[in-house]
């Protein structure tokens, strides 16, 4: 927890005459801590940011902010800060602007506005007209490393994170190599003709805010790619119909009126469901999370067997 002293030193940078009235630490995130901090001199609630190690992910999402803000009419937080030196904090971070509303599916459960489902799926589309010169992974402001074709990142990216699998005990052998021989059997599938367009990613309820009306705003760029539009759509699919199993339809139907979808898209699911997964199960190890671990282990199963 962030003491009260260390916050304001990097407030005060931003605005010199505020004073925090309240500081709190939000639940949600597995590797960075958030804060929401209420001030005055002036009246604003602000989010604080921390990245405990890499300082390019702040430095990444500064850049994406920017870059949306620029493109598209669709709100992102204001970036009212960074710093990388470690000098202020101790730590990478960002302040930022707080998005107003609640999680998307909260509100839409209160509501029952259908029209907050579809508007979360325009927005989407929104985002993926920013069109990216390659394929990769987006590291500080840059594509690096750079493709020309999503199916050789995509088994770049893959066989990043199986070896790092390959090393945990608990994972047999024959998971690695029937993962591997399910995306060898199915490579046709990542044959696409579209541009690399800019993916989020993480593009769930958590990180999807709203009041009864409408969508207030997105948030956490940080796993953002320069991609396939319908990796993001079957993420967005798979974890919000977790949550609401009525969502996907509107959804979708909202994605449509600035988006396409591919005649594939269907057959692509469970293809893009175990290349989300293998990066997940690497993740909710590193962060020692044994019930996502499992979970996510079991659902890749799921699909190879």
């Amino acid at each position: 927890m962030i003491s009260k002293t260390n916050a304001e030193k990097a407030i005060k940078k931003v605005f010199p005459d505020s004073k925090i009235k309240t500081i709190l630490r939000l639940k949600k995130g597995m590797i960075n801590e958030n804060y929401s901090i209420k001030i005055k001199n002036p009246n604003k609630e602000l989010i604080l940011r921390m990245y405990p190690q890499e300082g390019w992910k702040a430095e990444k999402e500064k850049y994406l902010y920017n870059l949306i803000s620029s493109k598209i009419k669709i709100p992102v937080p204001t970036v009212h800060s960074i710093d990388t030196s470690k000098k202020i904090l101790k730590k990478n971070y960002l302040l930022l602007s707080r998005i107003p509303g609640v999680e998307m599916n909260t509100a839409y459960k209160r509501s029952g506005n259908v029209n907050l489902i579809k508007e979360a799926g325009s927005i989407l589309a929104k985002l993926h007209s920013i069109k990216l010169p390659s394929y990769g992974w987006i590291v500080n402001t840059k594509i690096s490393p750079k493709f020309s074709s999503w199916k050789d990142f995509i088994f770049y990216d893959l066989g990043k994170k199986l070896a790092k699998l390959s090393k945990i005990t608990s994972i047999k052998k024959a998971f690695i190599n029937k993962s591997l021989q399910y995306i060898e059997d199915n490579k046709n599938l990542l044959k696409i003709s579209s541009e690399p367009c800019l993916l989020h990613k993480d593009y769930h309820s958590s990180h999807i805010f709203a009041n009864s009306k409408k969508i207030t705003g997105i948030i956490d760029i940080e796993w953002a790619i320069a991609g396939h539009n319908e990796m993001d759509l079957i993420k967005s699919c798979w974890w919000m119909s977790d949550e609401c199993n009525d969502i996907e339809k509107p959804f979708l139907q909202g994605y449509k009126k600035y988006g396409t979808i591919s005649k594939k898209f269907s057959k692509r699911r469970k293809l893009y469901e175990l290349t989300l997964l293998i990066g997940l199960i690497g993740l909710s190890y590193e962060r020692k999370h044994k019930k996502w671990f499992n979970y996510n282990l079991k659902k890749a199963k799921n699909i190879i067997k």
